[in-house]
Formats: structure tokens, C-alpha cells, sequence
């Protein structure tokens, strides 16, 4: 058993997946195309229906929808993530958040990144990757936001929980509950590759190059030489995990499965023509989707093709295609555009179908079923017989199974058969082996206690009428004053929709005078469309159309926040400007939006004195700057909406930007049992001098304030000095203090002079030397 069949097998920490979300990972030639997120997914698949307004988890394993959230109301398509207690439908402004044990919604949570996001899960998570923001969200009780800081290219998360980010010029690594990226590995900057994991490891397959470089911690492993023949294209798909030691990669019309250990030649499969934008590995096989004729082709990891499978026809208005996921089961689901099927690729490259909406559509035997019979061919029976009676399911399907009987009449059996035909659409490709035929009915006994009869003994049974789904695709147009809001029509679920009512609200942060502030209206179930006036220009409203029939009124759903256009005004000035500088010569700007309501917001721009102009984006409140060090700058933020650009806010006070000192010279004079020493002034790089610090061996620092200073009491001994200047902003006491670089010399006091006698014992030999001296004169 090779260790990915190993891991498949582990409890849910272990399990690695990769989320490849087709339409929202842009391709960039410069930096090479991976699918966008490899996830620790937890048990079971869970997808958004539009159709139905509800979340649901599809069990691969039994191929059916065992729990459901209803009351969700979001855009179609949108993907699904989860944590250990909750799940996350991710919306275009936020997350709906949704109990997985009690399976009710809880809270909707606005995020307000202008951006679709990739959404990985992994311990600690799950995450949402906001790749041109340069921007990761972790989802949980408590939301926090990490700043990468530049464009991710790629990103994924490994066996041990960790995840792995590639920007322009590092790889970084967030640990399972940190907030901090660490980023040490420089990513081979211009060249084209992805991050993939290879083993539960981290790995970076270099397009550019054709190598293979393992990530370990804080170095980066030898880059091994990949075995390709022929083109390899820098917008080429890699994979997220190898299978069975082999990478798959998409180049162009070709399937790619290279040696994760460079040992032997790369697989090179052709494919049939076709647009072919994903690629997953799962178990032992890996499954390629062409979504231009919407089919999925697997293949074992030697490159011996397995199956093919037609998806079913194209639904919705999703333009991005089918979403696809690897789970951690060791199978592949591919959500449709509305999410009603899920299509479910197993470990040996079987596929099936999951209709979700409680019903099961197998399109390939490798799920166990039980032969069938059709609802209009009769069963024999000396006696009709009663439908038995099943327990309901914990979590109801929205349609309920239908029981038959089948067989002769001893012993009795039932069969689930599902309202939806389990008969192959035209033109489908049967996609594994087939199962073994069902055994016919056993004739009728020869004299039969009652007239056989030629109606079957239990007729299938339609299920109850119910309230409408929930209506799909809506939209507003706004005009001046006024907004068209339109939808698709809702699915009437046995009984016809009468009407559907459409209803407007203004979004939090518009306040209206004069004007409603809501309305409502109930239109024909025939409408697909409806006109609100009175509406107020530059105000942000919420539209809502919900379906109804003589059963009840099914789940609404909202358009996303509408800015009526009209005659909107230019936001005013950002608030609170304010400029602080560091002491690496950095100034940091930073200021207070004018408005928190304002959905056509789309940034900022920091002027400078200095006549420098800086683009910041909507979602930030403060930007690092480096100007010229020394000379005095202020500035001042404008902000930007659909309508024009504010007046400048105030201007923030004078900084003068610096940084630390340059070293000194230092020269030393050496004296009787002293050193004096002197420097230069040194270069002060914009900063105001406080002080120096001198330093000598065994002697206690000194603070002096001039360019010398002298050391007595000293021994013969050589000594080290170093002077650094300690300097801060100019003309402003409490910014912080900066310390230079460190000017140094060496030097040793002269030898101290021999004593000289008591003054008294002197003065009496010269005086007695005198006289003797004048003796001998006379």
C-alpha cells in the first residue's frame, strides 16, 4: 500500500484535498496556472442548491443527501466550506454561517472583498483566500484577517494542518492557529509553477524550468528534474496531490503524469479536443474535466484511461462551469452551476450522479443498488399486498422515496424506487462495468387462489404538492430613482405558482427622508420582472422575490446591495488622517472612510506635499510609505466612489522621515593613564541627534552630547572604544529613538611617570648641596 493509499485511509487531520474552484483561479502566464487550494475537508460533501434555497451534504460513500439546512438565501453557485461545528456559504459580500449539528443558519457575516474567494479547509480553519487582494480570512467564532501583502498565486494546505501561500517573491507558511505568515523561502520569482503537495509535503513545480523543489521548513530542497518530452506551457494546470507518487499536470490537449521522483519518464496521454481546465487526483486515479462538452475522463496512474462520463445539460446562468472538489473520502464531487447534482468520481475512477434534492441518480454501478422494477410493468400476485411502512429519515428528503413491492408474494421484499427515472439520458456514456442483471419475477403459481390480475399489486405514488422552490437569478438594474429587479422562475414542486412577491429594503448604512424605506408588491406567476420608483440616488437597497402556489410561499432570495446611480455624490473626505514615522525611515498613513455604507466605494488616494500620489485599496485604512529621508512632507487622503472623487481631508502634521546614523570615525589620543577621544559627526540620515553612547571595555557606558569625551584611571592595557549616535525625528520628542551604526577604535594609555621624593627631603639635599658648593669656592 503506497502511503497516499496510507493517508486516504487516516482519521480527518490527515486527509489532504484540493478545492480547484473553476472560474474564480485566473490563469497568469508569469506565474504559472495550480489548482487554487488543497483542503482538510471534513466527512461528507456539502453544496448549495439555488434551486432550493438550501444547503446539503451528499454522502459519497451511499451516493444520497443525508442532512439538509433550509432557509438559505444566496446567488447560485456559491461554494460551501466548513469547520468543525459550522459550515460557511461564502456569498459575493460575506458568509452565511450555518450549524452543522442542529443544522440551522446562524448568522450572516459581512466581509466586503470585492473578490470571488478560494476556500480551503484545514485545522484551524477553514480559510478564504482572497488571491488579488493578497488578503486570507479565517472563518470560525472569531474572524481574523492576514495580510499577504502582494498577489497569491497558489495556495494549499498540507497534512500537518499548515497552510502554504506563493506570492511574487516568497513562499510563506500560516500555522495551523497563527495569525503571522512566515515567510523565509524566496519562490524563484518570473518563474511559471504551482504549489502542490506531494506525500502530505509541500512541493513547487517549476513550469519554467521543468523541476520539482521540495519545501521543508525554513529551506528549500534539491529542485529535481521532471521527465517531460515535448511542450510544456507556463499556463499549464498542475494538480494539487501526486497519486501514487505521480503529478498530474494539464498541458493543453495532454494529460501529464510525471515522476514525483524523477526516476522514470513522464506519462503523456493525448486527449480528445476539448477545453480542459481541471485536473484532481483521488485514490488511484485522477479525473480530468472538459468543460466545453461538459465531460469527465479518468484514468488509472500508469495512464490507462478508466471511464468516461457526460454531465448533465448546463443549468443556471453560472458562466464559470462546474465547481470541483477532492474530498477527503478519497473521491472527487463536481458540483453543477445551481448545485441540484452532484456528480461523484470514486477512488477506482467510477462515476455516479447525485440528484440534490433528495432524490439518487446513479449513473454507474459502483455504488451497491438493488435491482428495480419499473413503475408501470405489473407484479404478479395471488393477493394484493400493502405498501410497508419505512421510518423517515432523520434529516427529510425533499422528495420522498416511493415503496413498491416486488416478487411473488412469499417472501415478501421491498425496493426503493425514487420519483426521478433512473433511465440513462441519450446520448450518455455508461461509465463502469455492468452489474449483474436482475432476477426475473417468479412466474405464478399454477392455480392461483385468486384471479391474477393484470394491474401491478402497489402503484408508485406521486409525492404531496408542496410550497415553490426558491426563485433563481436575482438581479436589480438601477436606474435614476427607480430599479428593475428580475428573476428566474422558481420550481413549482407539484403545484402551479400563482404569483411571486417582490420586495425592496434599503441596505444598512442608507437612511431615506421623504422617501419608504420598504415596499412589497405580488405580481403574476407568469412576471419575470418588476419596477420600484421613489428610490433614493446614492442609496444602497436589497431586493427580494419570493415564489408562491396554493400550498404556501417557498424560501426568498436576495439581490446582492443595489446603488441607485441617478444623481449620486462623491463620498466625503476620509476622516482622522493622521502620519506617524518609524525608525527605518517608513511613514505610516492611515485615516477613517467617510462612509461605511457606501457599496460603490472603490479606494483611496494618499497625496503627498512632497507631490507624491499613492492608490490605496477600499478596504484599507492606512498605508506604509518611504519618502525622502530628512525633509519635511505632510498629506492628505482623498476617496473614491462611482461618482467622483472626494475634496482632500486635512492634512496630517509635518513628519520628517529618518532613519539610523551612520558610524562615526572615531580617533584616540592615548596619555599618562588616559585615552581622549574624538569623532566626526556621522551622517544623521534625516533624524535629529539626541545623544551618544560610548562604550569601552570594563567601563561603564557613557551619554555625552558632544563629539569628545576622555577616560583616566586606565592601566597599560589596550582598550576597544565605540561610539553610536542615538537619534529620533526631528522636532518631535516622543517618536521613537533610532541607533546608528557603531564607530569603533583601539588604543592603550601611555606608561605612568615614576614617583617623585617628599617635598621636604628634597629642599633640605639641595640646600646642604649649596653650602658645600660655596665652601669650596672660598
Amino acid at each position: 500500500m503506497t502511503r497516499i493509499a496510507r493517508a486516504i485511509r487516516r482519521p480527518v487531520a490527515w486527509w489532504t484535498v484540493a478545492a480547484l474552484i473553476l472560474g474564480t483561479f485566473v490563469g497568469l502566464s508569469a506565474l504559472g496556472r495550480g489548482a487554487p487550494a488543497v483542503a482538510f475537508q471534513q466527512a461528507g460533501h456539502w453544496v448549495y442548491n439555488a434551486t432550493v434555497g438550501a444547503v446539503f451534504r451528499v454522502d459519497g460513500g451511499g451516493k444520497s443527501v443525508d442532512a439538509e439546512v433550509r432557509g438559505v438565501q444566496t446567488e447560485a453557485g456559491s461554494q460551501v466550506v466548513q469547520g468543525s461545528t459550522n459550515g460557511y456559504v461564502v456569498r459575493a459580500d460575506g458568509v452565511i454561517v450555518f450549524g452543522k449539528s442542529d443544522l440551522t443558519v446562524k448568522s450572516t457575516v459581512r466581509i466586503g472583498i470585492p473578490e470571488e474567494p478560494i476556500g480551503i479547509e484545514a485545522q484551524g480553519g477553514p480559510y478564504l483566500v482572497y488571491r488579488q487582494h493578497g488578503q486570507i480570512v479565517r472563518l470560525g467564532d472569531q474572524q481574523q484577517t492576514v495580510t499577504v501583502g502582494s498577489v497569491v498565486s497558489s495556495a494549499i494546505a498540507t497534512a500537518d494542518g499548515a497552510l502554504w501561500l506563493r506570492n511574487a517573491e516568497q513562499f510563506c507558511q500560516l500555522a495551523p492557529g497563527s495569525t503571522t505568515l512566515a515567510c523565509q523561502l524566496p519562490s524563484q520569482a518570473g518563474d511559471a509553477g504551482a504549489l502542490l503537495s506531494v506525500a502530505g509535503k509541500p512541493a513547487f513545480a517549476n513550469l519554467s524550468k521543468r523541476t520539482l523543489t521540495p519545501l521543508t521548513g525554513d529551506t528549500a530542497g534539491r529542485a529535481m528534474p521532471m521527465d517531460i518530452s515535448g511542450s510544456l506551457p507556463t499556463t499549464s494546470v498542475v494538480a494539487q496531490a501526486d497519486v501514487n507518487g505521480r503529478i498530474p499536470i494539464l498541458a493543453g490537449q495532454r494529460l501529464l503524469l510525471v515522476d514525483a521522483a524523477g526516476a522514470k519518464k513522464a506519462e503523456s496521454i493525448d486527449l480528445p479536443p476539448g477545453r480542459y481546465d481541471a485536473v484532481a487526483a483521488t485514490g488511484a486515479a485522477v479525473a480530468v474535466l472538459d468543460t466545453d462538452k461538459r465531460v469527465v475522463r479518468t484514468f488509472a496512474p500508469d495512464g490507462k484511461p478508466l471511464h468516461t462520463h457526460e454531465l448533465s445539460k448546463k443549468k443556471g446562468d453560472r458562466k464559470s462551469g462546474p465547481r470541483v472538489t477532492a474530498g477527503q473520502d478519497g473521491r472527487i464531487y463536481i458540483d453543477d452551476e445551481t448545485g441540484e447534482v452532484v456528480t461523484v468520481v470514486d477512488g477506482d475512477g467510477t462515476v455516479s450522479e447525485v440528484d440534490v434534492d433528495g432524490g439518487n441518480k446513479p449513473v454507474s454501478p459502483s455504488a451497491t443498488q438493488k435491482p428495480t422494477a419499473s413503475p408501470s410493468t405489473p407484479t404478479p400476485s395471488s393477493t394484493p399486498t400493502s405498501t410497508p411502512t419505512s421510518t423517515p429519515p432523520t434529516h427529510k428528503p425533499i422528495l420522498p422515496p416511493i415503496h413498491v413491492t416486488v416478487g411473488p408474494e412469499k417472501p415478501r421484499r421491498t425496493e426503493t424506487v425514487e420519483p426521478r427515472t433512473t433511465e440513462r439520458k441519450p446520448g450518455k456514456t455508461e461509465t463502469t462495468r455492468p452489474t449483474t442483471p436482475p432476477t426475473p419475477p417468479t412466474p405464478p403459481p399454477t392455480k392461483p387462489t385468486a384471479k391474477p390480475t393484470s394491474k401491478p399489486t402497489s402503484k408508485p405514488t406521486s409525492p404531496p404538492p408542496a410550497a415553490p422552490g426558491a426563485p433563481g437569478s436575482v438581479s436589480a438594474k438601477a436606474g435614476d430613482g427607480k430599479a428593475t429587479v428580475s428573476w428566474a422562475a422558481a420550481r413549482a414542486n407539484g403545484a402551479a405558482i400563482t404569483g411571486y412577491k417582490v420586495s425592496f429594503r434599503v441596505a444598512p448604512g442608507t437612511f431615506v427622508v421623504g422617501l419608504p424605506e420598504s415596499g412589497a408588491v405580488t405580481v403574476s406567476g407568469s412576471t419575470r420582472s418588476h419596477s420600484f420608483g421613489q428610490l433614493l440616488n446614492g442609496g444602497g437597497y436589497i431586493f427580494t422575490v419570493a415564489a408562491t402556489n396554493r400550498v404556501g410561499t417557498g424560501p426568498s432570495v436576495d439581490s446582492k446591495v443595489t446603488s441607485i446611480n441617478g444623481s449620486a455624490e462623491p463620498p466625503s473626505a476620509p476622516t482622522k488622517v493622521s502620519a506617524a514615522t518609524k525608525a527605518d525611515g517608513s511613514v505610516t498613513v492611515s485615516w477613517t472612510s467617510p462612509s461605511s455604507s457606501d457599496y460603490t466605494m472603490s479606494g483611496y488616494t494618499v497625496l503627498g506635499s512632497d507631490g507624491s500620489q499613492t492608490k490605496a485599496q477600499v478596504y484599507q485604512s492606512s498605508i506604509s510609505l518611504k519618502p525622502a529621508l530628512g525633509k519635511g512632507v505632510s498629506y492628505r487622503v482623498t476617496a473614491t466612489n462611482s461618482a467622483g472623487t472626494s475634496p482632500r481631508s486635512a492634512a496630517t502634521r509635518t513628519v520628517y522621515p529618518y532613519s539610523p546614523a551612520a558610524a562615526p570615525k572615531v580617533t584616540a589620543t592615548p596619555g599618562k593613564g588616559s585615552v581622549s577621544l574624538t569623532w566626526t559627526a556621522p551622517n544623521l540620515n534625516g533624524g535629529q541627534l539626541v545623544h551618544y553612547v560610548v562604550s569601552a571595555a570594563g567601563q561603564a557606558d557613557r551619554t555625552v552630547t558632544t563629539t569628545s569625551t576622555r577616560y583616566t584611571g586606565l592601566s597599560a592595557l589596550q582598550l576597544t572604544f565605540t561610539v553610536k549616535a542615538i537619534t529620533r525625528e526631528r522636532n518631535n520628542s516622543s517618536s521613537p529613538t533610532a541607533t546608528g551604526a557603531a564607530g569603533s577604535t583601539t588604543a592603550a594609555p601611555a606608561s605612568a611617570a615614576p614617583a617623585l621624593p617628599p617635598v621636604s627631603t628634597s629642599a633640605a639635599r639641595v640646600r646642604r648641596t649649596s653650602r658645600r658648593r660655596k665652601d669650596a669656592q672660598w
